[in-house]
């Protein structure tokens, strides 16, 4: 295990890595579960506006109102950025699984959010380690495979939301990258906040833009996965998150990178009867073995917490 922060509890360690694991893992089912009922914007607008607003509280409390100060290139980089992750990379995602793209596979895709990463910083003239080229090679010719064995072998992939989860996967890398250059506020909780609203006003956005009917009569199901991808989701796993970073290594915070797509396949097999078919199995292991080489081939101390944002999922 990589060298811990001196006094970690190491249950404490094991609550938060189980947390980040399963919860970040287990929102691709939520999120199905409650677009089965919702449409898919009007559902991730009151996601995203009701753990903004549990965000903003936590910021008074911790800091006072004060601690929701922000400068004009803050507010435009948290607008820019907020769009990008959770507007586009949360909404094109559930608008893919409305389209009939399995949770497991969505997952599976979104989990080459690093590899579109690692280009971003190779045509803004980074130059990244042979090995994490390696990797991102590897990964995209996993997804090539996955979604050609998915189309032409079992017809599981249906190409517009094979297209839409590879928009969510775009939108995240590039918002990972600009919220790497762009001016945001030092505080985690400040940015989450802000980020949460913004994508809120972005959702409602896109939905009153697609026609969507906004409603609330959905069922006791529909708004447990809703509550459940508020509080558990956006509220608990980041705070995980958060404590994992200031506490261990991020090269073992990142391992959620890799496990994410596992558990989502997992859940969608047992809940939903996902098959788990050669696309799965094949593609999908190539596109995890990928995400394993780059994480493993960038590992190394990050000084800031938001530098760490590409490991986050578009959860």
């Amino acid at each position: 295990m990589p060298e811990l922060a001196p006094g970690t509890n190491r249950t404490t360690l094991a609550l938060c890595l189980a947390a980040v694991w399963i919860l970040w893992g287990s929102v691709y089912l939520a999120i199905r579960l409650v677009v089965n009922e919702v449409d898919p914007f009007q559902a991730m607008a009151q996601r995203f506006l009701l753990a903004g607003l549990i965000l903003v509280a936590i910021v008074a409390v911790r800091r006072g109102w004060s601690g929701l100060r922000v400068t004009k290139a803050q507010l435009g980089a948290l607008v820019v950025t907020g769009v990008l992750l959770l507007g586009l990379g949360n909404g094109f995602q559930a608008l893919a699984q409305v389209k009939g793209l399995p949770s497991g596979v969505a997952a599976l895709i979104v989990a080459a959010v690093p590899a579109w990463a690692v280009l971003l910083r190779l045509v803004t003239g980074d130059r990244p380690a042979r090995l994490t080229l390696v990797g991102v090679g590897i990964g995209f010719a996993g997804l090539v495979l996955m979604v050609a064995l998915g189309r032409g072998v079992t017809g599981e992939m249906p190409l517009i939301g094979v297209v839409l989860c590879l928009g969510s996967s775009v939108a995240w890398a590039v918002g990972s990258y600009l919220q790497g250059v762009l001016k945001v506020p030092r505080d985690v909780f400040t940015i989450a906040a802000y980020q949460q609203l913004v994508a809120a006003a972005c959702s409602c956005a896109l939905a009153i833009g697609t026609g969507e009917r906004f409603s609330i009569d959905y069922s006791p199901r529909a708004w447990f996965a809703l509550g459940y991808l508020v509080v558990a989701v956006s509220i608990v796993g980041f705070l995980a998150f958060t404590w994992l970073l200031t506490h261990v290594p991020l090269s073992l915070t990142a391992t959620h990178a890799y496990v994410n797509p596992v558990v989502a396949v997992g859940l969608g097999w047992l809940v939903l009867a996902e098959p788990i078919g050669p696309p799965v199995l094949v593609g999908g292991g190539i596109v995890v073995a990928s995400v394993v080489l780059i994480v493993s081939a960038e590992r190394r101390p990050v000084a800031k917490s938001r530098e760490s944002v590409e490991a986050l999922p578009p959860a």
